[in-house]
């Protein structure tokens, strides 16, 4: 948990030149994955196939986004290291959360909406509690807001949850990754591909976590 924690998401460092406004970064990453998922439903004629692949697509798709999310802040912080002049935006975490948490989103809505008729207790359950993480993890990785002198959430308690959101979706993914590289159904090699990203975040988390306690190396 310790390398999921919330404080290696958002960059720290700023740089100047590149500037990326909030709502275009959010936006584009939000409609790609209604492109993909209308897309997918439009190619197959509307037929329950086309959800299915719809929902695959975002599903992957988001996965590739969280993974960016996860390594974004950490791996500038890493490169800063070799190249001083390196300052990415310090909200660049954070876009790239909100941008997960939305594309996520888009995600359950391809789920959701085929089990509408059908009632799904298990889809329901499902899209209402990953929504819940998701909204719990955009708002926890929100800026800081103060009434007063005091934070509305305390500090610890935001990185608490954030950390808890991001330790979830990382699992999502990992087991995913791993109980669907052997089993009976048709090779997919994107499973054992997000598996080695999941670890691969993992360890560049643990290299930014190792090089922030020793301080005079930053």
């Amino acid at each position: 948990m310790v390398a999921l924690d919330n404080a290696a998401f958002p960059g720290r460092i700023r740089v100047p030149r590149l500037r990326l406004t909030l709502t275009s970064l959010i936006g584009a990453i939000a409609s790609g994955a209604v492109v993909l998922v209308l897309g997918a439903i439009i190619f197959r004629g509307f037929a329950e196939n086309g959800f299915r692949l719809g929902s695959q697509l975002a599903w992957r798709y988001a996965f590739l986004v969280f993974f960016a999310a996860l390594v974004a802040g950490p791996a500038c912080r890493l490169a800063a290291l070799l190249f001083p002049s390196l300052t990415p935006p310090e909200s660049l975490g954070r876009r790239l959360i909100w941008g997960f948490c939305a594309s996520y989103g888009v995600y359950l809505l391809s789920v959701f909406l085929p089990n509408v008729i059908a009632l799904s207790a298990g889809a329901t359950l499902m899209v209402l509690f990953g929504g819940s993480v998701a909204l719990v993890m955009a708002l926890t990785a929100a800026p800081l807001k103060r009434l007063g002198d005091k934070p509305v959430i305390p500090v610890r308690v935001r990185r608490v949850m954030l950390g808890v959101a991001t330790g979830y979706f990382w699992l999502c993914y990992a087991v995913m990754g791993l109980s669907r590289i052997y089993g009976p159904h048709r090779p997919d090699g994107f499973y054992g591909f997000s598996l080695c990203l999941m670890v691969t975040g993992l360890l560049v988390r643990f290299a930014d976590r190792w090089f922030a306690d020793r301080g005079p190396a930053r």
